[in-house]
């Protein structure tokens, strides 16, 4: 499957994007630039799909420069929206997935890519 196609992932378990009227990340689109481009990416700063669910997690503002906004909260209520927004940890599952098989290395949070 390439990155790029309209199915993001049917393993991860969500709706297809199209039909869910969600849209794609700037994140998912510097992936598949920097995939292209790039002999290696190393990515900086990026939460990991269940960052949000682990006990004690560090809670940040979701934008900088917005504060009362947690990151989790947003990424929980984008992924579970009925219609529309971003599927942030589905994409995050899919950026794993492509760490497995192109030189990707996620720093401050390490993931762990199994």
């Amino acid at each position: 499957m390439k990155p790029h196609q309209e199915h993001v992932d049917p393993d991860a378990g969500n709706k297809v994007r199209v039909q869910s009227g969600s849209y794609l990340s700037t994140g998912w689109f510097t992936f598949i630039l920097a995939m292209d481009a790039c002999y290696g990416i190393h990515v900086y700063g990026m939460i990991n799909d269940t960052y949000c669910k682990t006990e004690g997690y560090r809670k940040v503002p979701y934008h900088y420069y917005e504060q009362g906004r947690d990151e989790c909260d947003e990424y929980f209520l984008h992924e579970h929206a009925p219609y529309g927004g971003h599927r942030f940890i589905t994409e995050k599952k899919v950026f794993a997935k492509w760490a497995k098989k192109h030189r990707i290395i996620f720093t401050h949070p390490n993931w762990t890519v199994s």
